[in-house]
Protein backbone atom coordinates (compact mmCIF):
# COMPACT_ATOMS: atom_id res chain seq x y z
CA UNK A 1 0.00 0.00 0.00
CA UNK A 2 1.23 3.53 -0.57
CA UNK A 3 1.58 6.00 1.93
CA UNK A 4 -1.38 8.15 3.47
CA UNK A 5 -0.66 11.24 1.15
CA UNK A 6 0.66 9.06 -2.12
CA UNK A 7 -1.98 9.58 -5.09
CA UNK A 8 -3.38 6.87 -6.63
CA UNK A 9 -1.25 7.69 -9.80
CA UNK A 10 2.27 7.55 -8.07
CA UNK A 11 1.60 4.42 -6.60
CA UNK A 12 0.17 2.83 -9.49
CA UNK A 13 3.70 4.41 -11.37
CA UNK A 14 6.01 3.12 -8.41
CA UNK A 15 4.33 -0.58 -8.50
CA UNK A 16 5.27 -0.62 -12.77
CA UNK A 17 1.83 -0.41 -13.23
CA UNK A 18 2.08 3.00 -15.62
CA UNK A 19 5.80 4.81 -17.15
CA UNK A 20 4.58 8.09 -17.80
CA UNK A 21 1.46 10.11 -18.93
CA UNK A 22 1.03 12.44 -21.57
CA UNK A 23 -1.72 15.26 -22.36
CA UNK A 24 -3.01 13.93 -26.24
CA UNK A 25 -5.53 17.35 -26.66
CA UNK A 26 -6.61 20.33 -24.86
CA UNK A 27 -9.96 19.97 -23.70
CA UNK A 28 -10.69 23.46 -23.64
CA UNK A 29 -10.34 23.30 -27.33
CA UNK A 30 -12.90 20.17 -27.11
CA UNK A 31 -15.60 22.00 -25.40
CA UNK A 32 -15.01 25.88 -27.33
CA UNK A 33 -15.53 23.92 -30.64
CA UNK A 34 -18.63 21.83 -29.36
CA UNK A 35 -19.84 25.40 -28.26
CA UNK A 36 -18.79 27.23 -31.63
CA UNK A 37 -20.67 24.11 -33.65
CA UNK A 38 -17.33 23.08 -35.91
CA UNK A 39 -15.08 20.46 -35.96
CA UNK A 40 -13.07 19.77 -32.85
CA UNK A 41 -9.75 18.28 -34.72
CA UNK A 42 -9.63 21.01 -37.49
CA UNK A 43 -6.60 22.76 -36.28
CA UNK A 44 -4.69 19.49 -34.76
CA UNK A 45 -5.34 18.82 -38.71
CA UNK A 46 -3.99 21.69 -39.32
CA UNK A 47 -0.87 21.47 -37.37
CA UNK A 48 -0.07 18.19 -39.07
CA UNK A 49 -0.24 19.48 -42.13
CA UNK A 50 2.19 22.03 -41.01
CA UNK A 51 4.38 19.20 -39.99
CA UNK A 52 4.32 16.95 -42.92
CA UNK A 53 5.45 20.11 -44.98
CA UNK A 54 9.27 19.29 -45.45
CA UNK A 55 10.04 23.10 -46.65
CA UNK A 56 8.46 24.38 -43.13
CA UNK A 57 11.43 24.42 -41.11
CA UNK A 58 10.03 26.06 -37.65
CA UNK A 59 7.10 24.20 -36.27
CA UNK A 60 4.08 26.65 -35.00
CA UNK A 61 4.70 25.62 -31.15
CA UNK A 62 1.18 27.86 -30.01
CA UNK A 63 -0.86 24.91 -31.78
CA UNK A 64 1.54 22.02 -30.10
CA UNK A 65 1.23 23.65 -26.74
CA UNK A 66 -2.48 23.47 -27.16
CA UNK A 67 -3.18 20.07 -28.37
CA UNK A 68 -0.62 18.25 -26.18
CA UNK A 69 0.56 20.12 -23.37
CA UNK A 70 3.90 22.30 -22.18
CA UNK A 71 5.49 19.40 -21.79
CA UNK A 72 6.01 18.20 -25.75
CA UNK A 73 5.76 22.13 -26.54
CA UNK A 74 8.70 23.25 -24.78
CA UNK A 75 10.87 20.86 -26.87
CA UNK A 76 9.21 21.76 -29.99
CA UNK A 77 10.30 25.67 -29.01
CA UNK A 78 13.51 24.46 -27.70
CA UNK A 79 14.40 23.35 -31.39
CA UNK A 80 13.12 26.23 -33.21
CA UNK A 81 15.31 28.35 -31.17
CA UNK A 82 18.39 26.20 -31.59
CA UNK A 83 17.87 25.92 -35.45
CA UNK A 84 17.83 29.89 -35.44
CA UNK A 85 20.91 29.98 -33.42
CA UNK A 86 22.80 27.49 -35.38
CA UNK A 87 22.75 29.98 -38.55
CA UNK A 88 25.33 31.72 -36.43
CA UNK A 89 27.54 28.94 -36.61
CA UNK A 90 26.77 27.90 -40.29
CA UNK A 91 27.32 31.26 -42.10
CA UNK A 92 31.12 30.98 -40.31
CA UNK A 93 31.33 27.01 -41.28
CA UNK A 94 30.99 28.40 -44.36
CA UNK A 95 33.79 30.95 -44.35
CA UNK A 96 36.56 28.26 -42.64
CA UNK A 97 35.58 25.98 -45.60
CA UNK A 98 35.85 28.14 -48.25
CA UNK A 99 39.21 29.71 -46.78
CA UNK A 100 40.52 26.26 -46.09
CA UNK A 101 39.99 24.68 -49.54
CA UNK A 102 41.27 27.99 -51.68
CA UNK A 103 43.55 29.95 -49.34
CA UNK A 104 44.30 27.69 -46.33
CA UNK A 105 46.15 23.85 -46.16
CA UNK A 106 43.58 22.33 -43.79
CA UNK A 107 46.07 21.20 -41.92
CA UNK A 108 47.74 24.09 -40.84
CA UNK A 109 45.02 26.89 -41.40
CA UNK A 110 44.35 29.45 -38.62
CA UNK A 111 40.86 29.26 -39.01
CA UNK A 112 39.89 26.00 -37.86
CA UNK A 113 41.39 27.34 -34.45
CA UNK A 114 39.21 30.10 -34.49
CA UNK A 115 36.40 28.42 -35.54
CA UNK A 116 36.42 26.57 -32.56
CA UNK A 117 37.03 29.50 -30.16
CA UNK A 118 33.85 30.87 -31.69
CA UNK A 119 31.96 27.93 -31.27
CA UNK A 120 32.92 27.86 -27.31
CA UNK A 121 31.83 31.46 -27.55
CA UNK A 122 28.38 30.47 -29.44
CA UNK A 123 27.67 27.74 -27.22
CA UNK A 124 27.98 30.24 -24.40
CA UNK A 125 26.21 32.88 -25.06
CA UNK A 126 23.20 30.57 -26.63
CA UNK A 127 22.64 28.97 -23.05
CA UNK A 128 22.27 32.87 -21.40
CA UNK A 129 19.96 33.69 -24.57
CA UNK A 130 18.25 30.33 -23.97
CA UNK A 131 17.36 31.21 -20.31
CA UNK A 132 16.41 34.80 -20.85
CA UNK A 133 13.91 33.05 -23.30
CA UNK A 134 12.72 31.32 -20.66
CA UNK A 135 12.11 33.65 -17.94
CA UNK A 136 9.94 35.16 -21.06
CA UNK A 137 8.32 32.13 -21.56
CA UNK A 138 7.65 32.45 -17.81
CA UNK A 139 5.10 35.29 -18.44
CA UNK A 140 3.62 33.91 -21.70
CA UNK A 141 3.14 30.91 -20.68
CA UNK A 142 1.74 30.70 -17.15
CA UNK A 143 4.84 30.52 -15.23
CA UNK A 144 5.31 26.87 -17.03
CA UNK A 145 9.32 27.05 -17.67
CA UNK A 146 10.16 26.95 -13.56
CA UNK A 147 13.42 25.87 -12.21
CA UNK A 148 13.06 22.35 -11.32
CA UNK A 149 13.01 21.78 -7.52
CA UNK A 150 16.15 20.03 -6.49
CA UNK A 151 15.42 19.67 -2.78
CA UNK A 152 11.59 18.12 -3.61
CA UNK A 153 11.60 14.95 -1.86
CA UNK A 154 11.37 10.83 -3.30
CA UNK A 155 8.40 9.07 -2.05
CA UNK A 156 10.36 6.20 -2.84
CA UNK A 157 12.62 7.17 -0.23
CA UNK A 158 12.54 5.08 3.28
CA UNK A 159 14.33 5.79 6.68
CA UNK A 160 14.18 5.75 10.13
CA UNK A 161 11.42 8.14 11.76
CA UNK A 162 12.88 10.66 14.02
CA UNK A 163 12.18 14.33 14.95
CA UNK A 164 13.70 17.21 12.42
CA UNK A 165 15.57 19.16 15.47
CA UNK A 166 15.40 22.64 13.30
CA UNK A 167 11.70 22.32 12.74
CA UNK A 168 10.84 20.32 15.39
CA UNK A 169 8.89 18.49 12.89
CA UNK A 170 8.42 14.44 12.40
CA UNK A 171 10.97 13.72 9.42
CA UNK A 172 12.87 10.70 8.19
CA UNK A 173 16.52 10.06 8.23
CA UNK A 174 18.89 7.69 6.35
CA UNK A 175 22.84 8.04 7.03
CA UNK A 176 25.36 7.97 5.45
CA UNK A 177 26.53 4.50 7.26
CA UNK A 178 23.43 3.18 6.32
CA UNK A 179 23.74 3.85 2.65
CA UNK A 180 27.62 2.40 2.37
CA UNK A 181 26.81 -1.01 1.59
CA UNK A 182 23.66 0.46 -1.10
CA UNK A 183 26.79 2.34 -2.85
CA UNK A 184 29.09 -0.58 -3.28
CA UNK A 185 25.93 -2.65 -4.65
CA UNK A 186 25.75 -0.10 -6.77
CA UNK A 187 29.29 -0.10 -7.62
CA UNK A 188 29.62 -4.33 -7.78
CA UNK A 189 26.57 -3.65 -10.43
CA UNK A 190 28.20 -0.46 -12.48
CA UNK A 191 32.15 -1.50 -12.41
CA UNK A 192 31.27 -4.79 -15.14
CA UNK A 193 29.53 -2.50 -17.31
CA UNK A 194 32.54 -0.07 -17.25
CA UNK A 195 34.80 -2.61 -17.83
CA UNK A 196 32.99 -4.40 -20.49
CA UNK A 197 32.39 -0.96 -22.53
CA UNK A 198 36.25 -0.47 -21.92
CA UNK A 199 37.03 -4.20 -23.37
CA UNK A 200 34.82 -3.29 -26.28
CA UNK A 201 36.43 0.14 -27.28
CA UNK A 202 39.98 -1.80 -27.22
CA UNK A 203 38.67 -4.15 -29.77
CA UNK A 204 37.85 -1.69 -31.98
CA UNK A 205 40.74 0.37 -31.13
CA UNK A 206 42.45 -2.84 -32.38
CA UNK A 207 40.74 -3.47 -35.45
CA UNK A 208 40.75 -0.01 -36.76
CA UNK A 209 44.63 0.05 -36.42
CA UNK A 210 44.78 2.74 -33.53
CA UNK A 211 46.88 0.49 -31.20
CA UNK A 212 49.13 -1.43 -33.11
CA UNK A 213 51.74 -3.82 -32.29
CA UNK A 214 54.87 -1.61 -33.03
CA UNK A 215 53.81 2.04 -32.10
CA UNK A 216 51.22 2.63 -28.80
CA UNK A 217 50.89 -0.95 -28.58
CA UNK A 218 51.73 -2.41 -24.97
CA UNK A 219 49.02 -4.23 -23.01
CA UNK A 220 46.50 -3.03 -24.86
CA UNK A 221 47.45 -5.17 -27.97
CA UNK A 222 45.40 -7.90 -28.81
CA UNK A 223 47.14 -9.58 -32.42
CA UNK A 224 44.33 -11.41 -33.72
CA UNK A 225 42.31 -8.12 -34.37
CA UNK A 226 45.64 -5.91 -34.83
CA UNK A 227 46.67 -8.17 -37.56
CA UNK A 228 43.17 -6.49 -39.04
CA UNK A 229 44.45 -3.33 -39.86
CA UNK A 230 48.35 -4.29 -41.79
CA UNK A 231 48.36 -2.96 -45.17
CA UNK A 232 46.17 -4.49 -47.64
CA UNK A 233 44.22 -6.41 -44.87
CA UNK A 234 40.55 -6.35 -44.30
CA UNK A 235 40.69 -3.13 -42.11
CA UNK A 236 43.68 -1.11 -43.72
CA UNK A 237 43.25 2.73 -42.60
CA UNK A 238 43.96 3.49 -46.28
CA UNK A 239 40.48 1.81 -47.27
CA UNK A 240 37.21 2.47 -46.65
CA UNK A 241 36.39 -0.57 -44.36
CA UNK A 242 38.05 0.99 -41.65
CA UNK A 243 35.71 3.75 -42.10
CA UNK A 244 32.98 1.02 -41.98
CA UNK A 245 34.48 0.02 -38.21
CA UNK A 246 35.04 3.33 -37.07
CA UNK A 247 30.72 3.81 -38.14
CA UNK A 248 30.22 0.53 -36.20
CA UNK A 249 32.13 1.45 -33.13
CA UNK A 250 29.86 5.00 -32.54
CA UNK A 251 26.67 2.77 -33.18
CA UNK A 252 27.43 0.08 -30.50
CA UNK A 253 28.55 2.87 -28.22
CA UNK A 254 25.44 4.37 -28.55
CA UNK A 255 23.51 1.70 -28.25
CA UNK A 256 25.16 0.41 -24.93
CA UNK A 257 25.16 4.36 -23.43
CA UNK A 258 21.09 3.50 -24.10
CA UNK A 259 21.01 0.69 -22.16
CA UNK A 260 23.27 1.91 -19.35
CA UNK A 261 20.79 4.82 -18.84
CA UNK A 262 18.96 1.81 -17.62
CA UNK A 263 20.93 0.51 -15.35
CA UNK A 264 22.21 3.85 -13.67
CA UNK A 265 18.69 4.43 -12.94
CA UNK A 266 17.76 1.33 -11.42
CA UNK A 267 21.21 1.40 -9.06
CA UNK A 268 21.12 5.18 -8.41
CA UNK A 269 17.19 4.01 -7.11
CA UNK A 270 18.98 0.95 -4.84
CA UNK A 271 21.10 3.99 -3.29
CA UNK A 272 17.62 5.48 -1.62
CA UNK A 273 18.33 8.84 -2.20
CA UNK A 274 16.01 11.31 -0.34
CA UNK A 275 15.68 13.94 -2.49
CA UNK A 276 15.29 14.56 -6.51
CA UNK A 277 18.31 16.38 -6.47
CA UNK A 278 20.65 13.92 -5.07
CA UNK A 279 19.28 11.04 -7.34
CA UNK A 280 19.36 13.03 -10.43
CA UNK A 281 23.60 13.91 -9.28
CA UNK A 282 23.91 9.80 -8.82
CA UNK A 283 22.11 9.15 -12.51
CA UNK A 284 24.19 11.65 -13.54
CA UNK A 285 27.72 10.75 -12.28
CA UNK A 286 27.46 7.33 -13.41
CA UNK A 287 26.07 8.17 -16.95
CA UNK A 288 29.18 10.88 -16.95
CA UNK A 289 31.75 8.17 -16.26
CA UNK A 290 30.71 5.22 -18.73
CA UNK A 291 29.58 7.74 -21.77
CA UNK A 292 32.99 9.77 -21.30
CA UNK A 293 34.86 6.61 -21.37
CA UNK A 294 33.01 4.85 -24.48
CA UNK A 295 32.51 8.85 -26.34
CA UNK A 296 35.53 10.30 -25.30
CA UNK A 297 38.30 9.05 -23.76
CA UNK A 298 39.83 7.48 -27.17
CA UNK A 299 39.54 10.57 -29.00
CA UNK A 300 41.62 12.54 -26.28
CA UNK A 301 44.15 8.81 -27.08
CA UNK A 302 43.86 9.33 -30.61
CA UNK A 303 44.59 13.50 -30.47
CA UNK A 304 46.26 14.08 -27.76
CA UNK A 305 48.68 10.98 -27.11
CA UNK A 306 49.33 9.47 -30.44
CA UNK A 307 48.71 13.23 -32.08
CA UNK A 308 47.21 11.41 -35.29
CA UNK A 309 45.10 13.85 -36.79
CA UNK A 310 44.30 12.07 -39.64
CA UNK A 311 42.74 9.22 -37.45
CA UNK A 312 41.22 11.75 -35.10
CA UNK A 313 39.61 13.52 -37.98
CA UNK A 314 37.90 9.79 -39.44
CA UNK A 315 36.35 9.07 -35.70
CA UNK A 316 35.34 12.29 -35.23
CA UNK A 317 33.37 12.43 -38.71
CA UNK A 318 32.10 8.75 -37.82
CA UNK A 319 30.62 9.76 -34.29
CA UNK A 320 29.19 12.70 -36.67
CA UNK A 321 27.56 10.58 -39.09
CA UNK A 322 25.95 8.06 -36.66
CA UNK A 323 24.37 10.99 -34.11
CA UNK A 324 23.04 12.87 -37.06
CA UNK A 325 21.40 10.18 -38.10
CA UNK A 326 20.13 9.22 -34.83
CA UNK A 327 18.35 12.54 -35.01
CA UNK A 328 17.23 12.46 -38.23
CA UNK A 329 15.62 9.55 -37.48
CA UNK A 330 14.19 9.59 -33.82
CA UNK A 331 13.28 13.55 -34.20
CA UNK A 332 11.68 13.48 -37.98
CA UNK A 333 11.50 10.34 -39.63
CA UNK A 334 9.67 8.78 -37.44
CA UNK A 335 7.25 11.79 -36.05
CA UNK A 336 6.78 12.35 -39.94
CA UNK A 337 5.73 8.41 -40.46
CA UNK A 338 3.70 8.17 -37.63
Amino acid sequence: MGTEKETLFYFMKRNGLVEEYYPLFSKARIIRAVKEGHHEHAGRSDLAQQVRQVTNVFVDVPKVREYYGDEIAIYFEWMNHFQRWLLIPAFFAILVFTSNTYIFDPSESPMSGLFSILMSIWGTLFLVHWRRHCRGLNITWDDYVKEDDGESLRKEFRGTPYINPVTDEPDTTFSSKQRLPLYLKSFAICFPCWVAICFIIICFLNVTGVIRPDHHGGAFDMPFLSHLADPGALCDPEGNMNMVFGIAQAIVTMILNFKFRDVAIYTSKLENHKTENDFQNSVFIKRFIFEFTDFQLYLFYIGIYQLNLPLLRVNLVSLFMVDEARRIICESLIPYLT
